[in-house]
């Protein structure tokens, strides 16, 4: 199965997911076995401290992983998130936020892989580490 584009990628979120568009998270980069996910920071969404809110990093790590169900089981949006722990390592301050999903196993109905966060610029201060497992839904009429 070909690995899709991240200009492919993006393209599927925004026609199935806007909201995730709309709410600053895409694709950055894709290949086998990792996908790479960017969240543009807006400031008026930090907590007291000026900290980066957990949903936000919780929710850069979910993508993350969507994207790189998509190396192996092509674009699917059916894909969805069945397991997803994340460890907060450091407060995350000022500034984009991006997450390397890697692949660990892969199945034909589902992937688990591991993803590190960081604020842009920072990579070797991770904030966030992450692992989870992405499925793939059966079609309603086969349930």
């Amino acid at each position: 199965m070909p690995i899709p584009t991240v200009d492919q990628v993006n393209r599927l979120v925004a026609d199935t997911y806007p909201a995730a568009a709309a709410d600053g998270f895409r694709c950055v980069g894709i290949g086998e076995g990792f996908a790479e996910a960017r969240w543009a920071y807006d400031a008026s969404l930090d907590r007291p401290g000026g900290f980066i809110s957990g949903p936000n990093q919780f929710t850069i790590c979910d993508s993350a992983l969507w994207y790189l169900s998509f190396t192996v089981l092509g674009l699917e949006p059916m894909a969805v998130t069945s397991d997803l722990h994340i460890t907060f390592l450091r407060p995350a301050v000022g500034g984009d936020l991006v997450a390397r999903a890697e692949l660990i196993r892969a199945g034909r109905a589902g992937i688990f892989g591991d993803v590190r966060v960081w604020v842009d610029g920072a990579d070797a201060r991770p904030v966030a580490h992450a692992t989870g497992r992405y499925a793939l839904l059966e079609p309603r009429d086969r349930r």
